[in-house]
C-alpha cells in the first residue's frame, strides 16, 4: 500500500491547517470526534513565525482538547519565502555561472514595462557581485557538450570563496542546461563533495525550461531562500514532534497542490504564493456552494486580503488557472514586466500591498497613499498600542466606526481608538489640513481603489469582463473593503464566506496532494507519432519519483502544452487531456489552433505548430480533508443576533456626518436572514461592513450573500 493511501486508512481524530500570513496567523481544526470546525487566530511573529504557531496550539488545546498526538495531518501555507524575496531577507549564496554572463541577472530582459515613463523602477537584484564564479563551460543550444568545466579550478576556486565568506549556500546556473544538464550535475556533484554542509540549487532541477535569466533568476530565487526554509521546517518537525505528532506534516504550494515537506526543501521557490493559493482554493469551494444548484460557479473574482496584502485571481467557469510561471515583487504600479519571473507552476493570481497594516503616507503630490510599506505583525498598526506611529488601514477603519476595539480581543490584541486618532491626526490631517474622520475615509477609499485597480489591470491582461463576476472576499480585511470594491468594478454580488477571516486555512483542506511538473523540449507536431505525447508526458512522470508513486496510488492527470507557429518566441498555454484521455499530435495542433483564435482573432493552419513546454499535473481525486458534514463550534440557536449600534462615519453617503449603524453577531444569523446596508456583521476573526445600497441575506451555508444596486 503507497503513502496516501496508508495514512487515509489510519485518521485520528484532528487534522489541522495553518496560514501564516505577514500580519495574523490563522488555523482551522478539523474535529472528526466532534463533527465540527474550530478556528483561531493569533499574531504572527516575524523573527521565528514558528512560535506564532505553537501559539495557537496551545490556544486551541484550550479551547478544543487538541491534542498533537491525536492529530494524523499538518497542513501549512507560509509568507516566510514570498516575505523573504520582496524584504530582502534571504541568505547570500554563491553563484556558479557560465564565463562570459556574469550580469545575466542583473542585465534581464532590457525592456521597459510602461514606455511613456522615464523613472521605471525593477526591483533591486538579489546577488552580489562578490559571490559570483565564473566556470569556463559551454553546453550548445542543441544540447551538444562543447567544453566540460575543469574539476581542480571550480573546486579551489570555491574552497577559497567559502574560507572567505563563510558561506556555504550556492545556485549553478549554465547555459543551455536544460537541453543538457551534464556540466551542471558535475558542478554539483563537486560542491557536494567539497563542501559536505552546501545547499545547492542547480537550474535544470529548479526549471527545467529554456530562456536562460528566467531560469537562472529562479534558481537564484531557490538558493535565496532553500536555507532559511530548511531551518524552519526543522524546528516545527521538531517542536511537533515534541508534543506527539507522528502524522503527515505538507506545504501548500504555489500551484494549488500540497506537497509533504520532505519534498518542499529542495524547491522552496515553490512556496513563493503559498498562502493565496490556499486562498483561491476556498474561493473556488465557498462559490462552488452557492451558486444555485446550477452546478456552475460561473466566474468568480477570488479577492483575499489580509493583514499585509491582498491577492486578486479570476476562476473562469469555477476553473482555477495554473500558469507555467509567475511574477512577484512588482515595482510599477501592478505592471507586467516590472518584477521577477520565475518559473514555476502557480496559480494565476495577482498581488497588491495593500492590507490592514498598509502604511498611509502623503505622496509627492500631496495626496494620500497607502501601502506597499506595511506595519506588520511588530510593531504593527498604531492602534494595537505596540510602539507603531504609522497611520494604517486598519487604524482608518478603527477611528471610523468599521472596526470595534472589543472585536480585536479575539485576536489577543487590545486596540485603542485613540492611538489610531493620533497616528491619523499626525501623519495626515494635520498636514492635509483635514479633519481625523475625513483623513481616516481618505486612507479607507484610497483602499479601495488601489485594489480596484489592480483587479482591473490584471482582467485586461486575461481579457476578461470582470463586470460579470460574483466577487468571493476572503481574510481578515476583504469583508470591510469588499462591497466598495465590488462598486468600483461594477459587480453586484458578493460572497461573505463564513469564517472569511482565516478562509485561506480552510482552503488548504481543499487542495489535493499532488505535483506539477514541467520542461522544455522543441518538438513539431507533424514529427511526432500517434502516441508521441502521452509518451513525453509518461517520461516525465516516471522520471519523478514521487509523482510515479502517486500515479501507482490512483492520481490523476491533467496534461498542458505551451504551443506556438514555428518561429515564434512566445506560446498559448493548451489543456491537452486528463487521464487517459490524451488528444493525439493532431488534436493537439487543433486546440491549440482555437485557443490562437480566441486570443488573437486568427489562425494560420497552413502554418507549422510546434510544442516548446510539456507540463503535466500529477494529482490525488479527493482533497487532503474532508470537510463536508462538518459544523461550526461557534454557531449558536436562539441568540438574539442584533449587538447594538455603533457611531460610524460614513462621509457623503450620508451628509458628510456620523450615524448609528447597527451591529449584528455572526454566529446568531441563521439562514434567511436579511438586512439591508448599512450595517456591521461581527466575528471573530474579522469584521463586514455592508454599506448604503446593499442587501445581505443569510445562505443555507450561512455564508452571507449581498447585492448591490445597479
Amino acid at each position: 500500500m503507497g503513502a496516501h493511501a496508508s495514512w487515509e486508512s489510519e485518521l485520528k481524530r484532528f487534522a489541522i491547517s495553518v496560514d501564516t500570513g505577514g500580519t495574523f496567523t490563522d488555523f482551522v481544526l478539523l474535529d472528526r470526534e466532534r463533527g465540527n470546525v474550530t478556528t483561531s487566530k493569533v499574531l504572527t511573529t516575524p523573527s521565528a513565525p514558528d512560535d506564532a504557531i505553537f501559539q495557537g496550539f496551545d490556544q486551541l488545546a484550550a479551547e478544543a482538547d487538541f491534542e498533537l498526538v491525536h492529530c494524523d495531518t499538518f497542513l501549512h501555507a507560509t509568507t516566510l519565502i514570498t516575505n523573504a524575496v520582496i524584504e530582502r531577507k534571504g541568505q547570500d549564496f554563491i553563484l556558479l555561472y557560465t564565463e562570459g554572463f556574469g550580469t545575466m541577472l542583473e542585465t534581464g530582459r532590457e525592456h521597459r514595462y510602461n514606455l511613456s515613463d522615464l523613472r521605471l523602477s525593477f526591483p533591486e537584484p538579489i546577488t552580489r557581485h562578490r559571490l559570483k564564479i565564473a566556470v569556463r563551460e559551454r553546453v550548445l543550444a542543441n544540447g551538444t557538450v562543447h567544453e566540460a568545466p575543469e574539476r581542480e579550478a571550480v573546486v579551489s576556486r570555491v574552497r577559497g570563496l567559502v574560507d572567505e565568506t563563510g558561506i556555504t549556500n550556492f545556485a549553478v546556473c549554465f547555459l543551455h542546461s536544460f537541453r543538457n544538464p551534464v556540466n551542471e550535475d558535475a558542478v554539483a556533484a563537486w560542491l557536494a563533495e567539497a563542501v559536505p554542509e552546501a545547499f545547492v540549487s542547480v537550474s535544470h532541477i529548479v526549471a527545467p525550461l529554456q530562456r536562460e535569466y528566467e531560469r537562472w533568476l529562479t534558481c537564484a530565487v531557490n538558493a535565496y531562500t532553500k536555507p532559511m526554509l530548511g531551518q524552519y521546517v526543522r524546528r516545527i518537525q521538531r517542536r511537533a514532534g515534541e508534543g506527539g505528532f507522528g502524522g503527515r506534516l505538507m506545504l501548500m504550494t504555489s500551484s494549488g497542490l500540497p506537497l509533504p515537506v520532505e519534498h518542499c526543501v529542495e524547491l522552496p521557490v515553490r512556496l513563493i504564493e503559498s498562502g493565496p493559493a490556499a486562498g483561491v482554493l476556498a474561493a473556488r469551494e465557498i462559490a462552488a456552494r452557492n451558486c444555485d444548484g446550477n452546478g456552475e460557479a460561473g466566474t468568480v473574482l477570488a479577492y483575499d486580503m489580509g493583514g499585509t496584502t491582498a491577492k486578486g485571481s479570476f476562476l473562469v467557469g469555477g476553473r482555477v488557472e495554473v500558469k507555467p510561471g509567475l511574477e512577484v515583487a512588482r515595482e510599477g504600479a501592478f505592471a507586467a514586466g516590472s518584477g521577477f519571473p520565475l518559473y514555476i507552476p502557480a496559480i494565476d493570481l495577482i498581488e497588491i500591498g495593500a492590507g490592514g497594516g498598509s502604511i498611509a503616507e502623503i505622496d509627492d503630490r500631496g495626496t494620500i497613499a497607502v501601502g506597499p510599506r506595511s506595519a506588520g505583525a511588530k510593531p504593527g498598526p498604531a492602534c494595537y498600542d505596540q510602539g507603531g506611529e504609522s497611520a494604517t488601514a486598519t487604524d482608518a477603519n478603527l477611528v471610523l466606526g468599521l472596526l470595534g476595539e472589543v472585536n480585536f480581543r479575539n485576536s489577543g490584541i487590545q486596540a485603542k481608538t485613540v492611538a489610531a486618532c493620533d497616528a491619523i491626526e499626525r501623519t495626515i490631517a494635520r498636514p492635509l489640513g483635514l479633519s481625523v474622520e475625513r483623513a481616516a475615509m481618505g486612507i479607507h477609499r484610497t483602499i479601495n481603489e488601489n485594489v480596484a485597480r489592480a483587479f482591473r489591470v490584471h482582467a485586461a491582461e486575461l481579457g476578461i469582463d470582470y463586470r460579470r463576476s460574483v466577487l468571493v472576499c476572503t481574510g481578515g480585511s476583504a469583508p470591510i473593503h469588499a462591497a466598495a470594491v465590488a462598486r468600483l468594478l461594477y459587480i453586484d454580488r458578493i460572497i461573505y464566506p463564513f469564517a472569511a477571516g482565516v478562509a485561506s486555512a480552510f482552503g488548504l483542506f481543499a487542495g489535493a496532494e499532488g505535483i506539477s511538473l514541467q520542461r522544455s523540449r522543441l518538438i513539431g507536431v507533424d514529427d511526432l507519432p500517434e502516441d508521441g505525447i502521452c509518451a513525453q508526458i509518461a517520461d516525465m512522470a516516471a522520471s519523478h519519483p514521487y509523482a510515479a508513486n502517486l500515479l501507482a496510488e490512483g492520481a490523476e492527470t491533467i496534461v498542458k502544452l505551451g504551443m506556438r507557429y514555428e518561429g515564434q518566441n512566445s506560446e498559448v498555454t493548451v489543456i491537452a487531456g486528463t487521464g487517459a484521455d490524451v488528444v493525439t499530435p493532431e488534436g493537439a495542433r487543433e486546440r491549440f489552433l482555437a485557443a490562437y483564435e480566441g486570443i488573437f482573432g486568427l489562425r494560420f493552419p497552413a502554418y507549422s505548430v510546434e510544442i516548446s513546454t510539456w507540463g503535466v499535473e500529477v494529482a490525488m481525486p479527493t482533497p487532503i480533508a474532508n470537510q463536508s458534514g462538518l459544523t461550526y463550534s461557534t454557531l449558536v440557536e436562539g441568540q438574539n443576533a442584533e449587538k447594538g449600534t455603533r457611531s460610524c462615519y460614513l462621509g457623503d453617503a450620508v451628509g458628510d456626518g456620523r450615524v448609528d449603524v447597527p451591529v449584528f453577531d455572526r454566529y446568531s444569523l441563521n439562514p434567511g436572514w436579511e438586512v439591508n446596508g448599512p450595517v456591521i456583521i461581527e466575528e471573530h476573526d474579522t469584521t463586514i461592513f455592508i454599506p448604503h445600497g446593499t442587501v445581505v441575506r443569510a445562505a443555507a451555508s450561512f455564508d452571507l450573500i449581498a447585492e448591490n444596486e445597479t
